[in-house]
């Protein structure tokens, strides 16, 4: 489901209070919701070019998981 907050979209919710916002190619922006109810972005998720992995990235580009699936990636910028 697609998630507007003052009329600016923020994604889709892969898990509650986390949206992930689909940019060009097989990127991802993740963004999770702070006490305020805003989302702040926390890292983006990639597919890898051979298309077997998702890589998991911080703000600064630092890789912190790779996974299989795209809400397991999701997961290691969480934790």
């Amino acid at each position: 489901m697609s998630v507007f907050v003052n009329g600016f979209y923020v994604g889709n919710e892969v898990f509650p209070g986390v949206f992930a916002e689909e940019r060009v190619g097989e990127q991802w922006m993740i963004r999770k919701e702070d006490d305020k109810g805003w989302p702040c972005r926390v890292g983006e998720v990639k597919k890898e070019p051979l298309g077997v992995e998702y890589l998991a990235c911080d703000c600064r580009g630092d890789v912190k998981g790779r996974a299989t699936t795209m809400r397991t990636a999701v997961r290691y910028l969480l934790n």
